[in-house]
């Protein structure tokens, strides 16, 4: 049956006036004529509008289809007219050749007309994505599908690299050979696969006998249900394996080879596995099947490195650029702080989670004096603390926690089933911050990541980008930060030069095994360089990180960085760090000290000079030559700091005793402004000057501040405490010596407590000597 069409008035009009005019004294015949006249204009009409409509009909489904893959709808009352623009550009049956028959997957033969319409209904179906993320993802996703060549695509993280390979894989049926470099990568791209619903499978060292023969049985049976199946380089040269793929192809199952994290064929990329270059052999046992590299992280040679380890020939590139305008860089100078660092960390994650429409500056923590316990906010999204050991995430772990943030810690240190636990929690925003170590993140696809904090910097700047690429895959506003210092500059360079030293050895040796060495340590060091210059730059910290990887695009990003924000604070807080450096007495800190009139009056607290700084370089090349934390030489050279105290104030004993106008100056010295004692008035132990006390006040506000997180405990802050804490050692003790000593003591024991996670209690602060009470009946 005909369709029923609905002529507007313009249609009746156009009718009538194409109607035939008849005479009233017309004859019969003329009015038979009249008759077929009318029908054939009207059954032409009605032809003329059934076209119509069909068309209309085609075009609205063309329409439909692009807009469920996410490319927008044209409001244009003529859609045969309709122009696609670059987004919306698709491919066309042409651009295939047909897929050959798949003897052991049991898929029919797949014609290059059925290809379109499988890649929308998986991307929507499987994937339950309505639109690909960029254009540029879209491209390689299509020029993949072709199977006519290898592909080369470098995507910044977050950008979608696995569905270039993950979609064409489940529209070709078949079998994809992915190769990975972790194991715990393979296994959270597994984890996600099969929760949409994807069979998958890994092979590697992890298994046991008998789960590799069984897979081995299901990739050799006549219909095979595994999709994609990940391995490693090291089990990808073993015969057992190569066999397994030979098979595969032999059977024309094979459908594609995939090198994720492509990078670390190359022994110029900051992370060069060996096993990765035997890769390329594997194109032996599989001839004409398509390869496909992906990176995140390959500056211009690392790419020319991975082309030619891989044998890809006559391959597409697909590389988008290094610039993410929803990430804000900044790096903070963790030396120059006036609160303590972990405090200023709390207070900027509670700021980054908790919902707000003003915009986030970098500098906007000023005024931290322990207010977070009282301002309990519900805190959206998540955040990632990297910590350079397992001892310092343990600490960063509790410092969040005494601040009201809920945090868990992620090393190696954990078993499998914690480790999953934190990972899972933190998936679930059941815990808002992961203090872990580097290994954590990978392949874990987390859209709401506000934060990413490195506590100390990585040891190149691309492994850095990966890292703080974590960040904002939502494409929402989100913060990449690094707390940098003179110590963590010093530790990097210990730690390079260790692994450059096992290098030279093999560099010191003929043959290609030295020339790969030498490749790899200057590999290294320019990684280190650009990472320094990073932290230390005057320029926009995109452009820094773009020209690192030979992005053509390297405009400053305007107000995506701290420089660019503000490049005279950045200048001065340089310039700060550069002189601290040249002069590297711990007093310079704003955090250690604060100066009462524009002098620097911390002799009396840290002590030591030209030898001290030796002491502290010692301290630190013990400890990386022995793998010792780096929380574990502060607090060594914190020993040395408050030995120091006594030390020089013997010697400031001896100078009173020659000068008694000096001593007499100091006790009648103005009461400073920021440290207030109890009763300054009072000379109970000869020779301990108003200036002394106030000195030992705040190395105790000090070690109070880092161990409760500048946070009120039982009412009472870390300035109270130290103020209570200093007058009872004051005023129960009976000679000057005595006095240094348990004031040392007392600042060493909170230190300890603060690093084995233990918040110090007022209450258990009674000393040995009678007479000295507990803090609390001063309260």
């Amino acid at each position: 049956m005909d369709d029923i069409v609905i002529l507007d008035s313009s249609d009746d009009e156009e009718v009538r006036k194409k109607k035939p005019k008849f005479s009233e004294s017309t004859s019969g015949s003329s009015s038979s004529s009249s008759k077929t006249a009318w029908t054939e204009l009207f059954n032409k009409k009605k032809a003329s509008v059934n076209n119509a409509s069909k068309s209309l009909s085609k075009e609205k489904e063309k329409v439909s289809m692009k807009a469920k893959i996410g490319m927008k709808k044209k409001q244009d009352p003529s859609p045969t007219k309709e122009k696609l623009s670059d987004s919306q550009e698709t491919i066309t049956t042409s651009d295939f050749t047909e897929n050959p028959e798949a003897v052991g997957t049991g898929e029919p033969l797949i014609r290059a007309s059925e290809i379109i319409a499988r890649r929308d209904k998986v991307l929507i179906d499987v994937f339950k994505h309505h639109k690909f993320k960029s254009q540029l993802q879209m491209k390689a996703t299509n020029t993949i599908l072709k199977r006519q060549t290898d592909v080369y695509v470098s995507l910044p993280t977050g950008a979608g690299k696995s569905l270039c390979y993950q979609l064409p894989a489940i529209v070709h049926g078949g079998v994809t050979i992915v190769i990975s470099p972790l194991i715990a990568l393979m296994k959270d791209q597994i984890c996600s696969l099969r929760k949409k619903g994807i069979p998958c499978e890994y092979f590697n060292s992890s298994l046991t006998p008998d789960q590799k023969s069984e897979i081995t049985k299901e990739l050799t049976k006549e219909k095979t249900t595994i999709r994609m199946l990940y391995i490693t380089a090291e089990g990808a040269a073993t015969d057992s394996m190569k066999r397994l793929i030979a098979g595969l192809h032999k059977r024309k199952v094979l459908r594609y080879v995939v090198v994720d994290e492509a990078h670390c064929v190359s022994q110029w990329g900051h992370d060069f596995r060996p096993d990765y270059l035997t890769l390329g052999k594997l194109r032996e046992v599989c001839p004409g099947i398509p390869w496909i590299a992906l990176t995140a992280t390959a500056n211009k040679k690392t790419e020319e490195d991975i082309i030619f380890q891989l044998k890809m020939r006559n391959f597409l590139s697909f590389k988008a650029s290094t610039y993410r305008d929803n990430l804000f860089y900044d790096v903070i100078m963790r030396d120059h702080l006036n609160v303590a660092p972990e405090n200023h960390l709390a207070s900027f994650i509670v700021q980054c989670l908790t919902p707000t429409k003003k915009p986030l500056h970098h500098n906007a923590i000023k005024e931290e004096k322990g207010r977070r316990t009282e301002n309990k906010k519900t805190l959206v999204g998540s955040a990632i603390v990297y910590c350079r050991s397992r001892n310092e995430c343990e600490q960063m772990c509790s410092m969040l926690c005494k601040a009201g943030i809920k945090s868990m810690a992620y090393h190696a240190g954990l078993g499998k089933k914690e480790r999953n636990d934190v990972q899972e929690k933190w998936m679930a925003n059941e815990v808002a911050v992961v203090a872990a170590t580097v290994a954590f993140g990978m392949g874990i696809d987390k859209a709401d990541v506000r934060l990413v904090v490195h506590w100390s910097a990585s040891q190149n700047l691309a492994a850095y980008y990966q890292e703080a690429g974590r960040a904002g895959r939502d494409g929402q506003r989100s913060y990449c930060r690094i707390y940098y210092s003179r110590q963590d500059k010093n530790a990097l360079s210990f730690l390079v030069s260790g692994e450059i030293g096992k290098l030279k050895k093999k560099a010191s040796k003929k043959g290609p095994e030295a020339e790969k060495a030498e490749m790899q340590i200057k590999s290294i060091q320019t990684g280190l360089t650009k990472m320094l210059e990073y932290c230390e730059g005057l320029e926009c910290r995109h452009v820094t990180i773009a020209k690192f990887f030979d992005d053509t695009d390297s405009r400053p990003c305007g107000s995506n960085c701290d420089y660019c924000r503000d490049p005279n604070l950045t200048r001065r807080n340089l310039e700060t760090f550069k002189n601290y450096e040249a002069n590297p007495n711990p007093s310079n800190s704003r955090y250690n000290r604060k100066s009462r009139d524009g002098r620097c009056d911390d002799d009396d607290l840290y002590g030591g000079g030209r030898s001290g700084r030796d002491y502290d370089d010692d301290c630190l090349q013990r400890e990386c030559s022995s793998a010792k934390d780096v929380i574990d030489r502060m607090e060594e050279a914190e020993g040395r700091r408050m030995r120091g105290i006594i030390a020089s104030e013997l010697a400031k004993r001896k100078r009173s005793r020659r000068s008694s106008p000096v001593s007499h100056r100091f006790e009648n010295s103005t009461p400073a402004t920021d440290i207030h004692v109890l009763n300054p008035e009072q000379k109970l132990v000869p020779k301990v000057t108003l200036q002394t006390r106030e000195t030992f006040a705040r190395a105790l506000k000090a070690a109070l501040e880092s161990n409760w997180m500048g946070v009120p405990l039982n009412g009472m802050t870390p300035l109270n405490g130290a103020e209570s804490l200093e007058w009872i050692v004051f005023s129960t003790t009976k000679s000057e010596m005595t006095y240094r000593n348990k004031i040392s003591q007392k600042v060493m024991e909170i230190k300890k407590m603060t690093k084995e996670c233990k918040t110090f209690e007022m209450e258990n602060t009674s000393v040995e000597q009678s007479g000295f009470v507990k803090a609390s009946s001063l309260i």
